[in-house]
């Protein structure tokens, strides 16, 4: 007999639904359910259940496990590029007869439309306090979703009996990372998730979390969830969950989804002198702001054992990123990137396609820096409107806020522009030899010569 969870939590990342090849993605499922889950399972004394949907055949797979369980409440993370599968996911459990929560970037963003979609309230914030009042307001209610229910319970938006959008009122209060539990695993899921990494990859990664905010303000990123200030977990703490993980799973590689991960250099050195103490520690990769990489702080992550880091360059126009209210320039990204690889660490660039105001003279400046740099990997994301924006391992950097509002007075290049230009770049960054990257290679030219033939284009003498 199958016994239901009283809260059911899940995502809308569908590996099969995303547009780039699947040896060139990072399907690492958010945190951020799991770390709900686990407090709401602890504080609440409740059975709460996660399904990680990643690797599953499509949405079909989540009618069949919802129908099966029928838990009395579904609690769904969101994010803008996942909306369109999210919002079938969140109709789905209402036809299953659940209560659906709603929560992350997207949630916050749009809270209307997953309302209307037949979410029964958005979780504002991070979402352990505010999801934990929101269960139990529920569990008196005997799972009847109603406006006077969620009306007392701080930090939601729901509908109210006349169908108008409602904030109640206060703010959930965020948790001291020191007294959040681990995040909850389920280990049968995360073994399967495991081996379909190395059937892709070749090596086994999990995700981990040192902290949450984000010391600098960039401009494209709305702080949807975490916002700030900054808050940061001891480097003792960090390096016994990383144990914790590598004796509970086959695992090869920790990959931290905080974003920015190389800051304050003093936790640098904690981390890596409790990193020292570990005989059987495992690689792990990190996220880098150019503006913030030292030398000194590159030193100490190769010797904890950092062996990739990711560099949220953006672009490579000096003009684009002044406009757009970025903290670093150009000069900072070839900066960083050299300095990374003088450490011996591998290096991928993120970079982003189809901003607001993006004229021909950025976009080829974003192509030349990609050339230049020849990283490891490039994740290119297209930020236009009405394009699929790809996903990106960080969920909580977003595809839209403020700069993306621009585009209503800025617009941006022709999508087949950028379509040849996105394909262009990861190709370049593209390393290893396989069938796909084969033919990929094979397309380069065309893809190249399509840029090629726009005005302006220099071409390279050899």
């Amino acid at each position: 007999m199958t016994t239901s969870p009283e809260v059911l939590f899940t995502h809308a990342y569908f590996v099969a639904r995303d547009a780039r090849p699947l040896g060139w993605m990072h399907p690492l499922p958010p945190l951020q359910p799991a770390y709900v889950a686990a407090w709401t399972g602890e504080r609440g004394k409740q059975a709460v259940q996660m399904w990680d949907p990643t690797f599953r055949a499509g949405e079909a797979a989540w009618e069949v496990e919802v129908s099966r369980l029928r838990p009395p409440i579904v609690w769904l993370y969101v994010h803008p590029t996942t909306r369109d599968e999210a919002g079938r996911m969140v109709a789905t459990a209402r036809r299953a007869g659940s209560a659906v929560l709603v929560a992350g970037p997207d949630a916050r963003l749009r809270p209307e439309y997953y309302l209307r979609s037949g979410a029964d309230a958005v979780v504002l914030g991070e979402g352990e306090t505010g999801t934990l009042a929101a269960v139990l307001a529920l569990r008196a209610a005997r799972y009847r979703p109603a406006p006077e229910v969620f009306h007392s319970v701080p930090g939601l938006v729901y509908l109210d009996s006349a169908r108008e959008l409602r904030f109640s009122p206060g703010r959930e209060r965020p948790v001291e990372l020191a007294k959040l539990p681990r995040p909850l695993r389920d280990e049968t899921q995360t073994r399967i998730h495991l081996e379909q990494w190395r059937d892709h990859r070749r090596f086994r990664p999990l995700p981990i979390e040192s902290g949450r905010g984000c010391p600098v303000s960039c401009g494209f990123c709305t702080n949807t969830v975490f916002g700030r200030p900054y808050r940061r977990r001891s480097p003792e703490d960090v390096v016994a969950e990383m144990q914790e993980l590598v004796e509970t799973f086959d695992v090869d590689r920790l990959v931290f989804t905080d974003e920015v991960f190389v800051f304050d250099r003093l936790w640098l050195t904690e981390f890596t002198a409790a990193m020292k103490t570990w005989k059987g520690r495992v690689p792990f990769e990190a996220a880098a702001n150019p503006g913030l990489l030292d030398a000194e702080s590159l030193r100490l992550l190769a010797r904890a054992g950092c062996v990739r880091i990711d560099l949220d360059a953006a672009s490579g126009s000096e003009r684009l990123l002044k406009s757009l209210a970025w903290r670093y320039g150009t000069a900072d990204i070839y900066r960083s990137a050299s300095a990374i690889r003088d450490t011996g660490i591998r290096m991928g660039l993120r970079v982003l396609a189809g901003l607001a105001g993006e004229t021909r003279k950025d976009l080829l400046a974003t192509m030349e820096m990609v050339e230049i740099v020849k990283p490891d990997g490039v994740e290119v994301t297209r930020v236009d409107p009405g394009s699929p924006a790809l996903f990106r391992k960080n969920w909580e950097r977003v595809v839209a806020g403020p700069v993306a509002d621009r585009h209503e007075t800025d617009p941006s290049l022709p999508g087949p522009i950028l379509d040849a230009a996105v394909a262009w770049m990861n190709d370049e960054g593209r390393s290893g030899a396989t069938d796909a990257a084969l033919v990929q290679a094979l397309k380069r030219p065309l893809l190249r010569a399509m840029v090629n033939m726009l005005p302006g284009r220099r071409r390279r003498r050899g």
